[in-house]
């Protein structure tokens, strides 16, 4: 069996606008733990479990935009939790459940002209799931950002038709 890990979203010791607390090794080992950290949502970490991400089932994204966070579930379990940044003021994040529609490992906005790895298109409108820069506020145009650490392999583990809900 393997053991669930946190995963620093930069190397140790790099600015980010966040303060990781703890040593990686001294942090909790369980998904219901590490959400009860006082810290928590503020943590720039990402928590995996690597067992659960490579089991077959339901998949699906929820994105809590009060917290900046999202969870990937297979079959309602946490497989992963990490932190997003999503829109702001008249760009904010839609509210809703939604569908994958597209999936682009190289996308680039010829809207803001600017790459959006790993784009996960979720409306027509342009708004997607997609690595980017990640701060402790939502700040983005609308799309949720994620960090790689955790959109590389969410996007590997979700297809077009994956359902992804976002809630305040």
């Amino acid at each position: 069996m393997n053991e669930a890990a946190y995963i620093p979203s930069v190397p140790d010791g790099q600015f980010t606008g966040y303060k990781l607390q703890g040593v990686r090794a001294e942090l909790p080992q369980e998904h219901g733990a590490f959400t009860q950290l006082s810290t928590y949502p503020l943590t720039h970490s990402v928590w995996m479990s690597p067992e659960l991400m490579e089991r077959s089932g339901r998949r699906q994204v929820r994105i809590e935009l009060g917290r900046q966070r999202g969870y990937y579930l297979v079959d309602g379990e946490v497989a992963m939790d990490f932190p997003v940044c999503t829109g702001r003021g008249k760009k904010k994040t839609p509210t809703g459940t939604f569908s994958i529609k597209q999936k682009h490992i190289d996308h680039h906005s010829n809207l803001y002209d600017c790459p959006m790895p790993y784009f996960m298109r979720l409306t027509w409108g342009g708004i997607g799931m997609h690595v980017g820069d990640v701060y402790r506020s939502p700040a983005s145009h609308g799309c949720i950002r994620l960090p790689r650490v955790a959109c590389e392999p969410l996007y590997r583990a979700l297809s077009c038709g994956s359902k992804v809900q976002i809630v305040d």
